[in-house]
């Protein structure tokens, strides 16, 4: 279904109607707590993050994990141990997933995605949902794969662009005033940090991560900055 409008400001207040429609059942919340001094950007949940309501909940995750805090806790995703920290949760179930030796670590971790629902339209099960969206489902997607340009040429794909600026903008803003270490991880999470134009004097930010999907942080052209990543969380007084 496409409807002509005829600002680039009412394509925005479309979308983010349609955001906001979806997040009743798709958002994926971030996981921010005043102890958290080593925030990662990342892009956007997809299916594990909705089953387990939490980022990097899924392989991704596990990268993660694994070369944060070692092989024995490699097959634990970091989305669901930051959740289920011993900061959050003193249920007993949590306690498959964390210990004394990596609370206080855990506690020091901040999950932001720039968008809080899938970007990818077969996260959604809801097949009659997707299409009667279509142009926004294929706008989503054309802007998560499109990394290369500031600036999209279709509407919809500028309005999508456009939002999730003005929402990773804010939620940075709120960061301003926090000694921290920032990691954008991938080439979709770096853009858009740079589009924010956001900085502070409290920040140390981590360049060129990789997101960590596909083993990239395995690879040794990154070892540098993942190193640099591991350093950040073993550092007791943050950057």
């Amino acid at each position: 279904m496409t409807t002509h409008y005829e600002s680039s400001a009412g394509l925005e207040e479309s979308f983010l109607d349609f955001l906001q429609g979806l997040c009743p059942r798709y958002e994926v919340q971030d996981i921010l707590f005043p102890s958290a001094t080593l925030i990662f950007i990342l892009e956007s949940p997809h299916v594990q993050e909705l089953q387990f309501g939490a980022p990097v909940s899924g392989l991704s995750g596990a990268t993660m994990t694994r070369h944060l805090f070692g092989a024995d806790y490699a097959k634990f995703p970091l989305g669901r141990l930051v959740k289920e920290s011993p900061r959050e949760s003193a249920d007993a179930s949590a306690r498959e997933f964390t210990d004394e030796s990596i609370g206080p670590q855990l506690n020091r971790i901040g999950l932001i995605n720039v968008c809080n629902v899938p970007l990818q339209s077969s996260a959604y099960q809801n097949q009659s949902l997707v299409q009667t969206h279509q142009v926004w489902f294929d706008a989503m997607s054309a802007v998560r794969t499109d990394n290369q340009r500031d600036r999209a040429s279709n509407p919809y794909c500028q309005a999508v662009q456009s939002i999730l600026v003005s929402s990773l903008r804010d939620k940075l803003e709120s960061l301003k005033d926090r000694p921290c270490t920032i990691v954008p991880c991938g080439r979709f999470a770096q853009k858009f940090f740079r589009l924010t134009g956001q900085e502070s004097s409290n920040w140390n930010v981590i360049h060129d991560v990789p997101h960590p999907s596909y083993n990239s942080w395995d690879r040794p052209r990154y070892q540098s900055v993942i190193d640099a990543v591991s350093s950040a969380l073993s550092s007791a007084d943050g950057p």
